[in-house]
C-alpha cells in the first residue's frame, strides 16, 4: 500500500492524466482526495495545488514517477464472450459488474462462488469491453453517441438487515468518452492496495460493503443516473455463507429497471435534469422499497443526495388508498363512484370550500408524505436534506419497476411543516395565494410557487405551493421489457396530427363544445374522429398523430380493464389485448395517448395500468396520461384542453404541460387538476 511521497506521486500522475478528474479535483478537491481516506498533513498538502501549473511543479520534485502503467494492480482484461457482439474492429462497451476480495481488490472474484459471511469485500462496475468475472446475467452494450462529457452517477443501495454499506462509499461517478467508454471523475473508495494503479482506478469504480453474519441469498441494487434520471437499475444478488462452496450463479446482477434499453445519447440529452428521482420496486419479501437520487443545484457546489426507506406493502397500499378517499372526498363527497354521486365544483365555489377541501388533501398528503420520510435510512437529518433539495421547483421522476402495480400518487405530496390534528376551522389558506388568484398574473409567477412562500413554517396555514403537483413537474415514465427507449421527444416540424375516439353517451353534454375547442387549437391540425369502436381501431391503425386522446367511459370485463368508445348500450370496449390483436403499433411517429375517463372506477390505476402499458409495449406509445380516480366532464374539459394547449401549441413539455393545467384549474379555484398521472418522461415534447 503506497503511503507518503510515493502516494502524492501517484495522485498527481493520476491527476496529469485524467483530466476530468483534474477538473473535479480543482473545482473541489476535498471530494476527489475522500475516497483515498488521506491523512489530515496530506489533505493539506494537496490544498496547496491550485493549478495544472502546480500540478506539473510537483510531479517533477518527486524523484520517481509512479505512472499507473507500472503498477503490478494494473491487471489487464479479457475480452470474454458476448453473443451477437460486433466484429472484432469494432469497439464493445458494456456494463460489467462483479465482487472482489478486499486483499485482491483488482481481481473479480468467480460468479459460481458464495461471498464469505461477516466480510469486507468490493463490489465493482466498469463500462468498456466485457471482462472476465463480470456477473451480469446479461451484458447490456451501449452505443458510441452518448452525449460528449457526460457524467453517469452510479448509486449503490442496500436492503434492511442484509449488506452494510459505507454512506461516504456509496457513490461513484463515470463521464462518458466520445468512444463511448467511460471514465472516472468521482471514485466511490479508492482501495488501499490500489493507490498507485492509476490505469485501472480511472476505469473502475469500487465500492466497499460488508457481508452480513447471515448464510442465504442477500441483495444489493445498484443504480445508474444521468442528470437524476435513472436510466438503469440492477439487482445484484448473491449468496454467502461460512464455507463456500462453488454453485450455479452465485453472484448474479439482473437488468430490471432499464428506461433507456440502449442508453441513446440524443434520448440522454433531451430527458432534462430532474430535481429527484424516486424509485419503487416490490422486494419481495412482502415490503416495497423507495431508492431516492437528487440534486441540489442551488448551492455554490452541486449536492447529490441520496436515501433509500422501506415500507410493507400493505402500509403503502393504505396510504395509497387514503389519499385516492381524500380526492374522492373533494370530487363527490366520498364513497365509490356512482351514477347518484354530485360534482361538487359545478359552480358557485366559494374560497371557504376551496380552504376545506385544500386542508382535507394537505392532511392527507402530509401524512403520506410523513410516513415516507421517517423510513429514510439515515431519520430524521435525511428528511431535512430532502425538504430542502425540494423547496424550489424542479423536474421529478417517479421510476417503477417493470410489473410494479402500485401507482404512488406524488402529486397530492405535502411537504409544507403542517400540524394534521387542528380542528378544521382551525386552518387558514395562504393569504399569498388568496392574492396571486384574484390577480390576473399566472399562479407559475406567484412567489408561493417559487419556493418563497410566506407561509411556509406556519404550522395551521396551508399553501398549494407544498403539494409537489402544483410546485414540481412531474414524470412516471414506466420500464417495460417488451417496449422501445421511452422518448423525449415528438417529431412535429408542420402540422399538428390529433386522433380523438370517443363515447357517445348522451350523458356527456359537454362533449361537443369539447370537441370543437380541441380541433381549434390550431387552424391547421390534422384531425382523425371516431365515434364507434370499429372507427377508433382503424384510427389507432392507420394514423400516427401526435396525441391519441379518448373521452370516454371505461369498465371491467371480469379483471381486465377496457375503453369505451362509441354507443355505450351497443359497442364494446377496447381491451389491452385489441391492442396486440389488432396489430396497433406505431413504429415512426409515437404519440401521447391521453385517456380522460369520465364516469367510471374502472380506469383508476389499479385496473388501468394494464391498459397503460399495452399502449406503451403493444403499441410503442410515447406515454398515457390518466387519473387517480373517475372523473366528472368539467374537471376532464378544463383540464384537458389546458394541458393539449400549453403541449401542443405552446409546445411546452408534458411536464410543464401537465403542472400548468392543475394551476389552471387552481385559479379558477378547484383543486382536482392533482388526480391526473403522467406515465411518460415529464420532458417529452413536440419539436
Amino acid at each position: 500500500m503506497l503511503t507518503g511521497k510515493e502516494l502524492w506521486a501517484a495522485i498527481i500522475d493520476r491527476l496529469l492524466g485524467n483530466e476530468s478528474l483534474r477538473e473535479q479535483f480543482f473545482a473541489d478537491s476535498e471530494a476527489v482526495l475522500q475516497p483515498y481516506n488521506l491523512e489530515a498533513r496530506d489533505i493539506r498538502w494537496f490544498s496547496r495545488i491550485r493549478t495544472l501549473a502546480d500540478l506539473e511543479k510537483r510531479q517533477q520534485e518527486f524523484a520517481k514517477s509512479t505512472l499507473s502503467g507500472s503498477s503490478p494492480a494494473n491487471v489487464p482484461t479479457s475480452k470474454g464472450v458476448l453473443e451477437g457482439a460486433a466484429a472484432e474492429d469494432e469497439t464493445i462497451r458494456v456494463v460489467n459488474t462483479g465482487f472482489s476480495s478486499e486483499d485482491e481488490p483488482e481481481t473479480p472474484l468467480l460468479a459460481e462462488r458464495p461471498l464469505l459471511i461477516s466480510t469486507l469485500t468490493y463490489f465493482w462496475l466498469e463500462v468498456g469491453e466485457p471482462i472476465e468475472g463480470s456477473i451480469e446475467l446479461v451484458p447490456t452494450a451501449l452505443p458510441e453517441d452518448l452525449p460528449p462529457k457526460a457524467r453517469l452517477q452510479v448509486a449503490l443501495f442496500g436492503f434492511q438487515s442484509e449488506f452494510e454499506l459505507t454512506p461516504t462509499a456509496e457513490i461513484g461517478e463515470l463521464e462518458v468518452q466520445e468512444d463511448g467508454s467511460a471514465v472516472v471523475v468521482k471514485d466511490a473508495i479508492v482501495p488501499p492496495s490500489l493507490r498507485g494503479a492509476n490505469d485501472l482506478l480511472d476505469k473502475r469504480l469500487f465500492f466497499p460493503v460488508k457481508t452480513p453474519p447471515a448464510a442465504g441469498k442477500h441483495h444489493l441494487r445498484c443504480n445508474i443516473y444521468y442528470q437524476q434520471n435513472l436510466i438503469q437499475s440492477r439487482l445484484i444478488t448473491m449468496h454467502v455463507s461460512a464455507n463456500p462452496q462453488p454453485m450455479h450463479d452465485a453472484l448474479v446482477s439482473e437488468l430490471d429497471y432499464n428506461l433507456s434499453h440502449s442508453l441513446n445519447g440524443r434520448q440522454l440529452q433531451g430527458m432534462g435534469e430532474n430535481r429527484l428521482s424516486i424509485m419503487l420496486n416490490d422486494n419481495g419479501n412482502g415490503t416495497h422499497g423507495l431508492r431516492f437520487f437528487g440534486a441540489d443545484d442551488t448551492a455554490q457546489k452541486k449536492e447529490l443526495f441520496k436515501n433509500d426507506a422501506e415500507l410493507t406493502e400493505g402500509a403503502l397500499q393504505d396510504l395509497i388508498n387514503q389519499a385516492r378517499d381524500a380526492f374522492r372526498k373533494v370530487a363527490w363527497g366520498g364513497g365509490l363512484y356512482d351514477s347518484s354521486k354530485k360534482y361538487r365544483y359545478y359552480q358557485n365555489v366559494t374560497i371557504q370550500q376551496l380552504q376545506k377541501d385544500l386542508v382535507l388533501l394537505a392532511k392527507s398528503g402530509y401524512r403520506f408524505y410523513d410516513s415516507l420520510i421517517k423510513q429514510l435510512a439515515n431519520g430524521r437529518s435525511g428528511a431535512r436534506e430532502l425538504k430542502k433539495l425540494m423547496l424550489a421547483g424542479g423536474q421529478i421522476q417517479i421510476a417503477a419497476k417493470r410489473a410494479a402495480r402500485l401507482v404512488i400518487p406524488a402529486a397530492l405530496f405535502y411537504d409544507y411543516p403542517l400540524d394534521t390534528s387542528l380542528a378544521p376551522s382551525a386552518y387558514k389558506l395562504c393569504q399569498g395565494f388568496q392574492d396571486a388568484i384574484r390577480s390576473n398574473a399566472p399562479l407559475e409567477r406567484c412567489d408561493c410557487f417559487q419556493g418563497k412562500c410566506p407561509s411556509h413554517d406556519d404550522l395551521e396555514t396551508v399553501c398549494p405551493s407544498g403539494f409537489w403537483g402544483y410546485r414540481h413537474r412531474l414524470g412516471l415514465p414506466l420500464d417495460i421489457a417488451g417496449a422501445p427507449d421511452a422518448p423525449v421527444v415528438i417529431e412535429c416540424p408542420d402540422k399538428v396530427e390529433f386522433t380523438i375516439g370517443v363515447s357517445t353517451d348522451p350523458n356527456f353534454r359537454e362533449r361537443p363544445k369539447h370537441e370543437a375547442r380541441l380541433k381549434k387549437l390550431q387552424d391547421d391540425i390534422i384531425w382523425h374522429h371516431a365515434d364507434t369502436r370499429d372507427e377508433a381501431i382503424e384510427a389507432m391503425q392507420e394514423t400516427s398523430p401526435h396525441v391519441l386522446y379518448f373521452y370516454c367511459h371505461g369498465g371491467l370485463s371480469g379483471t381486465v380493464p377496457f375503453i369505451h368508445v362509441g354507443d355505450p348500450t351497443k359497442d364494446r370496449g377496447i381491451t389491452p389485448d385489441n391492442l396486440g390483436a389488432y396489430d396497433i403499433y406505431w413504429e415512426g411517429r409515437r404519440p401521447l395517448v391521453f385517456i380522460n375517463g369520465c364516469h367510471t372506477t374502472a380506469l383508476e390505476p389499479d385496473s388501468a395500468i394494464d391498459l397503460v402499458t399495452a399502449f406503451v409495449e403493444e403499441s410503442a406509445a410515447a406515454g398515457v396520461i390518466g387519473t387517480e380516480i373517475t372523473l366528472f366532464e368539467p374537471i376532464a374539459v378544463a383540464f384537458g384542453e389546458a394541458c393539449m394547449h400549453r403541449f401542443l401549441v405552446q409546445r411546452q413539455t408534458i411536464g410543464e404541460a401537465v403542472r400548468g393545467a392543475r394551476l389552471n384549474m387552481l385559479k379558477s379555484m378547484n383543486p382536482l387538476g392533482l388526480v391526473y398521472i403522467p406515465y411518460v418522461m415529464a420532458n417529452l415534447k413536440l419539436v
